[in-house]
């Protein structure tokens, strides 16, 4: 990544985040989930428009996904994660990140990519079924999630300036828009008003923040080398401090 890409980024700051608020927002722990659909003669992503009501991002288009809960955590001890994934997800951690929380962030991601579009990504059930919150439409389902599948390709925390700051984990996952239709009407919560699936050009065109669009060109980038389903990649971790981007991989 160039110098003048990162300077990019910073100049995104103050027009997306704006002020910073009266207190330093402790950067909660989330995970998205990008889709890739490689059917057609291009790659396409699976996107979806936040809702303009929303305070974090309004009308922005972005991949499915949202902060870690208590009930992802909890099932993480029946997940656990391959040595490469947990060497990406757990580098540049605190010491109390420990393995259940980088666990939790990949099924963090197939909840809220449920919740938010419709779609259960899971295997059929030769045993037990998921339980706590959030995770009812699976075992109703009779589906267990396939955290495995989810390979770890990025992370950016919030910058400081912003009314809602987040420690967001990227993943990717192949998928097709035959084999996983998305049922947008079935889906859950109202966090996303439209949802379709963008070549890179057409997502180029769309209201993306500035590190969303910089994630959608380091996974270009990785799938035209062919490693973007390979987690012994270092990954690029992103973040602002004094106002100045950073990126480094772990």
């Amino acid at each position: 990544m160039t110098t003048d890409a990162l300077a990019a980024l910073e100049r995104t700051i103050p027009a997306e985040h704006g002020v910073a608020p009266p207190r330093r927002l402790r950067p909660r722990d989330a995970a998205t989930l990008i889709i890739v659909d490689r059917m057609g003669s291009e790659p396409r992503i699976l996107m979806g428009r936040r809702a303009a009501g929303h305070v974090f991002m309004p009308g922005r288009y972005v991949f499915p996904g949202g902060r870690v809960e208590a009930g992802d955590v909890a099932l993480a001890r029946h997940h656990p994660l391959g040595t490469d994934a947990l060497a990406r997800l757990t580098g540049m951690t605190a010491a109390r990140f420990a393995e259940r929380h980088a666990a939790a962030l990949p099924l963090a991601a197939i909840r809220e990519t449920f919740e938010e579009v419709g779609i259960r990504i899971g295997h059929v059930s030769d045993g037990g079924l998921p339980a706590g919150p959030g995770w009812a439409p699976f075992s109703e389902a009779g589906l267990v999630p396939d955290p495995g599948r989810l390979v770890p390709i990025a992370r950016a925390i919030t910058p400081p300036a912003a009314v809602r700051r987040y420690d967001t984990r990227f993943f990717a996952i192949e998928g097709s828009a035959t084999e996983i239709e998305a049922r947008f009407q079935d889906r859950p919560t109202d966090e996303l008003d439209a949802v379709d699936w963008f070549t890179f050009e057409a997502a180029g065109t769309l209201s993306l923040a500035g590190i969303t669009r910089q994630i959608l060109a380091d996974l270009r980038g990785r799938l035209e080398d062919g490693s973007w389903l390979d987690a012994s990649v270092p990954m690029p971790f992103y973040r602002a401090e004094r106002g100045r981007f950073r990126r480094d991989l772990v």
